[in-house]
């Protein structure tokens, strides 16, 4: 689609890592502050995000955030302290059992919290996972920060379909900002893709809007093309 009208977006689902955050974990403030008056405008900001649900529900409370948030790459949804669980670990787990039988391959120290899907350091190479569980019932994704392997078919865009139904839209109503690999359909189902300037070029492809600034620069420059702020 392109650009909208004014007040045509009815949400905004936007990724942390390598979005809202630089390479080194930073918070891009003034991109949070101007999601903060896009939120107060009566338009919802949903974190989407491939982390565990403690810590974007940890995240999405302390930025002063009240959408619905999508965790573990759509695998989690919460909203108003409910949990919907969309993805299931069972084919993930046993194809990660058969990972560790092949190469070494490190859980995240955050999967102690995980529940639908398995976390990889990003240490491990991608294409050999992916080799070694091609014959798995499972997609293998990475964010930059971390190898997910997933039940089949689930991603963000799962999640943000959820938000929508929560929130009583559609998911053609919202606009979505990303970077990786996990937020490429997501960007390309919902009604406006935006994605930042260090965003994978799969991403870029899918989206409506690209950036020309990195992480948090980024996203102020979409939020300005969506007529947010």
């Amino acid at each position: 689609m392109g650009r909208p009208e004014p007040d045509e977006v009815k949400a905004v689902a936007v990724d942390i890592d390598g979005t809202l955050a630089d390479d080194s974990r930073r918070l891009d403030l003034e991109a949070i502050a101007a999601l903060r008056k896009v939120q107060d405008s009566g338009v919802p900001v949903m974190l989407a995000s491939g982390n565990v649900l403690p810590i974007a529900y940890a995240l999405s409370n302390y930025l002063g955030l009240t959408g619905p948030i999508v965790a573990e790459n759509g695998g989690i949804v919460s909203y108003q302290q409910r949990i919907w669980t969309l993805g299931d670990s069972a084919k993930p787990a046993k194809a990660y059992a058969h990972l560790r039988t092949k190469m070494k391959a490190e859980r995240l120290f955050t999967d102690k919290w995980r529940e639908t899907e398995i976390g990889l350091k990003r240490e491990v190479s991608l294409d050999e996972v992916r080799r070694v569980l091609r014959d798995f019932d499972v997609d293998v994704q990475t964010t930059g920060w971390a190898v997910h392997i997933m039940q089949k078919g689930m991603n963000k865009f799962l999640g943000v379909k959820k938000g929508c139904e929560l929130l009583g839209i559609s998911p053609k109503q919202v606009a979505a900002i990303g970077d990786s690999d996990n937020d490429e359909m997501m960007l390309g189902e919902c009604g406006w893709g935006v994605a930042v300037g260090n965003a994978f070029e799969g991403t870029k492809k899918a989206a409506s809007f690209v950036a020309k600034g990195s992480d948090g620069a980024g996203v102020l420059e979409g939020l300005a093309w969506l007529r947010l702020i």
